[in-house]
């Protein structure tokens, strides 16, 4: 990796590549959140330095990472590895490389900012369309009897609070961060 190094973030070690997400505070809010039974079946997607993925795992989960990134696989595989915790890592674009479907538990720290940005591996990270809400509309597709998402007050909430509704999904519990004169959300999202 280049450019890589080891971060400690919520007292997890992690490899961090310059062209992935560094952990903050919406890291933080969703793993707030975060409840995974020993031996469920777990999915994050985005999984940029593997955080999510290895508390999951810790929690006894069964994880599988994926990131359409390949600096960001790599930092998640290298990440699970400095944690002596067992993932698997896939490099692709969000459902596409899976075979099964059907999870306990769906994670996703999307990019949820109104841009369109994809010149470099890093700006995926942010960039979430038009809407800022078009990767997180795609995630929630999946079938799984927990969600764990995160969005911004510069996302499009009604659209995203309108497909919640047309996936027969609730809200469980909600999380909100200010940080300057942005909200972050964290929600828990369950089957109706």
């Amino acid at each position: 990796m280049a450019g890589r190094r080891i971060i400690e973030f919520n007292k997890i070690r992690l490899c961090l590549d310059d062209q992935v997400y560094e952990p903050a505070e919406d890291t933080e809010l969703i793993l707030s959140l975060i409840q995974v039974e020993k031996g469920e079946k777990v999915i994050e997607i985005g999984s940029g330095t593997g955080i999510l993925s290895i508390f999951a795992a810790k929690s006894g989960g069964k994880v599988i990472a994926v990131d359409v990134n390949p600096f960001a696989a790599e930092s998640t595989l290298c990440s699970a590895g400095l944690n002596n915790v067992d993932i698997d890592v896939i490099n692709g674009d969000m459902f596409s490389p899976l075979r099964e479907g059907k999870f306990d538990v769906a994670i996703f720290n999307p990019p949820y900012l109104p841009f369109e940005e994809y010149d470099t591996w890093i700006q995926f990270s942010w960039s979430g369309g038009k809407s800022g809400a078009e990767p997180l509309l795609r995630f929630l597709e999946i079938d799984a009897s927990r969600l764990y998402i995160i969005f911004s007050s510069l996302s499009d909430e009604d659209l995203i609070m309108s497909k919640i509704k047309e996936r027969g999904l609730r809200v469980k519990s909600k999380r909100e961060k200010q940080i300057g004169l942005e909200t972050l959300y964290g929600l828990e999202l369950v089957k109706c």
